[in-house]
């Protein structure tokens, strides 16, 4: 069965006018005359069948059953007024969730944000970050960006970064120490890098035509992040993922200790449902993500 509501025009117009105790104010904040006020009020008195103000009085003096009336409406209006305030906050502080590595989250993300804060200043995004590799669960998250891909059905992986390693130090440390003309003279220096990513001097030093049995132990850290800092600060050279130190390489703060790129076969992927598209907030940011990478997309989001 229907609701058997009275006329909601008229129901504004009697809780304004019970709460105001006049129909001119009544009226004021309505935008309507003072007449169409009191034909909202008669409207609403014909569909209830009582009298709801007194008619005898220049004040809009409730009756018995207007006071009663009066008392039960705006509770209800007031209930509606903080379930729409709820849902529309709600919507406004609703931020996409964004799952990746703590470097570069550190060294590649934050600070490429502010531009996307700056085209689309109402969507909010959270960060978390993990150390190992997860399942793309979109109960958890909107994103995840991981290296390599878990195939998933109704998941959309795009290729972000393509990983290529490079020996970077800190400009200071290099003048010191000397231009490095072989890359095995890399050897005697402290090597850095992120016990995480051991593997990328053995890695960069074969790509480099340096064959070595075993790389000599160095300072590690427990991400690359802190490892790069540590070049920052001169400790000696690290090992690191071309794009997460391009600002720094940009900015001067580090430099290659031999400018020699080796790729070494990873790439950074963004996985997202496929249904995103549907969402505005989800579709804006991963359009804003993918232009912010030089790789082309795996495949086109379907349409």
């Amino acid at each position: 069965m229907g609701r058997r509501l009275p006329p909601l025009n008229a129901l504004r117009a009697f809780d304004i006018a019970a709460r105001t105790r006049t129909f001119t104010a009544a009226a004021h904040e309505l935008r309507v005359s003072q007449g169409a006020v009191s034909r909202h009020i008669a409207q609403l008195e014909a569909h209830l069948g009582v009298s709801l103000f007194h008619r005898d009085h220049r004040e809009a003096r409730l009756t018995s059953d207007g006071i009663a009336y009066a008392e039960a409406v705006g509770a209800a209006l007031d209930r509606v007024e903080q379930a729409t305030k709820s849902l529309l906050e709600g919507r406004q502080r609703r931020a996409l969730r964004l799952k990746l590595f703590p470097s570069l989250a550190i060294k590649w993300l934050i600070a490429r944000l502010a531009g996307f804060h700056a085209g689309h200043p109402e969507i909010d995004v959270r960060l978390t970050t993990t150390p190992s590799l997860v399942r793309f669960d979109p109960e958890e998250d909107d994103f995840t960006i991981q290296i390599g891909t878990l195939p998933q059905a109704g998941i959309q992986h795009d290729p972000l970064i393509a990983v290529e390693l490079v020996p970077i130090c800190a400009p200071g440390y290099l003048r010191r120490t000397g231009p490095v003309e072989d890359p095995a003279e890399l050897l005697r220096h402290v090597l850095v890098s992120s016990i995480r990513r051991q593997r990328d001097w053995q890695v960069w030093l074969e790509g480099a035509g340096a064959r070595l049995a075993r790389v000599p132990s160095g300072s590690t850290f427990a991400n690359s992040a802190l490892a790069y800092q540590a070049a920052i600060d001169g400790m000696g050279v690290a090992m690191a993922q071309k794009e997460l130190v391009r600002d720094d390489l940009t900015g001067g703060r580090l430099v290659p200790a031999y400018p020699l790129y080796v790729p070494n076969g990873e790439t950074y992927y963004l996985a997202s449902a496929e249904n995103c598209r549907f969402l505005e907030e989800a579709a804006a940011f991963r359009q804003w993500i993918l232009s912010c990478s030089s790789l082309p997309a795996k495949r086109p989001m379907p349409t």
